[in-house]
């Protein structure tokens, strides 16, 4: 490891960095632990919500509903989120954002407690949810560049996403645990988890808001979207995420029809979502620990790899194998998107983190609205049929992609504002 001329640890001329160096940041550590809390209890929320809506529903659609009334306000309200961590004082945003999910959190408890929950209550929480997670999440990862060293922003942003996957193993079975248990423990402990968020976010190194010429609140919403759209590289970007969100995402919410496929029970299932967390975990690591992956090349690669892995799951009969694979698409898929988040960050304009973050988070609410139409689908050709030909088509694209780009993206530098 060589010293960068701030004095910071930087790469190695080889691309070698230690995967845990952006830790060595007091300021970076704290927003490492706040947003590992917040996402255990989103992931948390996201296995004891649904399980809660049918317990007092008993429907399916419900189930949907509920969701939908977290999706929707996530998807129209996202623009503002960027332009508030842009425009506001980022550890004001984030307060605000982290104590109105601590509140929503708290009062389902309290209505559990009492045995007074309705599903009305649910899909308020889920609206309040909706609306604040478009203002925490863009805050966080504008944080990133600001925090630590630039040589060091990969490595922040893949830590991050490591932090998702260690939650993505081990906070869904958690909930079922605790719900197993106790429902009431399970949604206190919910609550618990954002006490702990907001304590790591008050004594947060404050953050002052970017200076540039006010535009109106129209004019500031806009120019995110005009930036990305005037930037090519960033345009290639954002349309290559799209095609893993439509094409390749919805995989998740199909995985517990593969319990008739598969023909196993709610633990083998259970077993699966952990699989492609463990995949993803390992996927984050590995490129955090070599930041000479976070490249066009390797992006692409990666990308081809999650379409033909599903493609390879959607078709496989044996259990053992599909777990198997699960974890190669886990591993691909989260390598790619730690990649396509870093080359984002590191090629967007300080200016423009948030608005540019916030577009992102829009960008990945899409994946609820692609899931009606496969879920359609998957009834009427079957869930295998369904996963073999959109995952097979991202595959593509991503081949046609590197094919018409030269098999690389280039790496450009931050483009200026428009």
């Amino acid at each position: 490891m060589r010293r960068s001329t701030d004095g910071e640890e930087a790469p190695s001329a080889r691309g070698r960095a230690h995967p845990f160096v952006a830790l060595a940041h007091s300021g970076y550590r704290q927003l490492w632990a706040g947003t590992f809390l917040t996402f255990a209890a989103g992931q948390m929320t996201m296995v004891a919500r649904p399980w809660l809506a049918f317990e007092l529903s008993g429907s399916a659609f419900v189930l949907g509903a509920v969701a939908l009334a977290q999706g929707l306000p996530m998807f129209f309200v996202a623009p503002l989120g960027g332009v508030a961590a842009d425009r506001l004082s980022k550890r004001t945003v984030l307060l605000f954002s982290q104590a109105s999910l601590l509140v929503s959190a708290s009062l389902i408890a309290g209505l559990v407690l009492f045995d007074a929950v309705e599903v009305w209550h649910l899909a308020a929480m889920a609206v309040v949810h909706g609306v604040a997670m478009p203002f925490n999440m863009p805050v966080r990862q504008a944080y990133v560049p600001v925090l630590v060293p630039r040589s060091l922003v990969p490595n922040g942003v893949a830590l991050q996403a490591a932090g998702r996957n260690m939650n993505q193993v081990a906070a869904p079975s958690a909930a079922g645990f605790l719900l197993a248990f106790d429902p009431v423990v399970a949604f206190t402990a919910i609550a618990a988890l954002h006490v702990l968020s907001m304590l790591t976010s008050l004594t947060f190194p404050k953050a002052p808001p970017t200076q540039e010429r006010s535009r109106g609140v129209r004019g500031e919403l806009l120019l995110g979207f005009r930036y990305v759209y005037a930037t090519p590289l960033l345009r290639l970007l954002f349309a290559m995420l799209l095609l893993t969100l439509v094409l390749g995402m919805p995989f998740l919410h199909l995985l517990p029809v593969y319990q008739e496929v598969l023909e196993i029970g709610p633990s083998q299932l259970g077993l699966m979502y952990a699989a492609v967390g463990a995949g993803g975990l390992l996927g984050s690591l590995t490129v955090a620990s070599f930041t000479s992956l976070a490249r066009g090349l390797p992006q692409l690669v990666a990308g081809i790899g999650f379409g033909a892995s599903l493609v390879a799951f959607a078709l496989s009969p044996v259990y053992a194998a599909s777990l198997a694979l699960l974890v190669l698409a886990g591993f691909s898929n989260q390598a790619y998107n730690t990649i396509n988040q870093t080359l984002i960050v590191t090629r967007t304009d300080p200016a423009l983190y948030g608005r540019v973050m916030s577009i992102n988070m829009m960008s990945r609410s899409l994946i609820a609205m692609s899931i009606l139409p496969m879920g359609f689908l998957a009834d009427t050709f079957g869930a295998p049929a369904t996963l073999a030909v959109s995952a097979g088509a991202l595959a593509l694209c991503f081949l046609l992609i590197g094919l018409v780009r030269g098999v690389s993206i280039p790496e450009g530098t931050q483009a200026p504002p428009p």
